[in-house]
């Protein structure tokens, strides 16, 4: 006998209309039909609930019926698997909140900070950029507005770059020096490149797509402006932190 049988059987016993069954159950009496044929089945909730108020365990009243119990089984696994996917979406949503949280934070601090040390707006350029002329030396920076953004925590700090004369160097995040060496900056430069120094100012990494020819002419360039780079780099990596304080 299956459930649908059983709930009719037990109905029946107690006297009561599918109306009225229906509406005990908060359900519509269409749906207590529809039980009854075999068309469908009760909700795990509701066998429970079939269970109490016809006073018979869930045990005999899912017995014998095996497409129910299958039913019933690929239900539970899909409830699981669907309690598993709330957690991992509930899990990102506090991620974002969090990192969108610490950006805003951080964009604030920046501003702060920018407007101490006599920053001034650059939107000739593009929103969101601050530059800043201080002995001979123009500043660059950009602050990243708050949103939603997939750029990593750690790209979103404030890199700056500086120019003195036909000297260009970069500065960003965990004070990662670089030096652009290109010939729009100076028109004696054979090889464009941006390559990562120490801080004295010596080439850290070679590209192996270099020639030994490049490799060569730009640390003679290095080494050429060594003492002027040093300085250049040393002033960056200082209004660097003063930004993010």
């Amino acid at each position: 006998m299956n459930i649908g049988d059983k709930i009719k059987e037990q109905r029946l016993k107690k006297e009561l209309t599918q109306e009225q069954l229906s509406d005990l159950l908060n359900v519509s009496r269409s749906t207590v039909s529809s039980w009854e044929v075999g068309r469908n089945y009760p909700d795990l909730e509701t066998i429970v609930a079939i269970s109490d108020l016809f006073g018979i365990s869930l045990d005999n009243l899912l017995r014998e019926d095996t497409e129910m119990a299958k039913d019933l089984s690929k239900k539970v696994r899909w409830n699981n698997y669907y309690k598993r996917i709330l957690i991992v979406v509930g899990a990102l949503v506090l991620i974002y909140v969090g990192f969108n949280g610490k950006m805003r934070m951080d964009e604030q601090r920046y501003l702060k900070n920018l407007t101490a040390h006599s920053w001034k707006q650059d939107d000739d350029r593009f929103s969101g950029s601050y530059a800043l002329k201080e002995e001979g030396v123009l500043y660059a920076t950009y602050i990243i507005e708050t949103g939603f953004n997939p750029v990593p925590l750690k790209e979103s700090h404030p890199w700056v770059i500086a120019r003195k004369d036909k000297l260009v160097v970069e500065v960003k995040n965990g004070n990662k020096r670089y030096v652009i060496i290109s010939s729009e900056n100076d028109p004696k430069v054979t090889y464009n490149a941006t390559v990562e120094v120490d801080e004295s100012g010596n080439l850290l990494k070679s590209d192996p797509k270099w020639s030994a020819k490049k490799e060569q002419s730009l640390k003679d360039y290095l080494k050429k402006y060594q003492k002027e780079y040093v300085e250049l780099l040393k002033r960056t990596v200082g209004k660097r932190q003063e930004i993010i304080g």
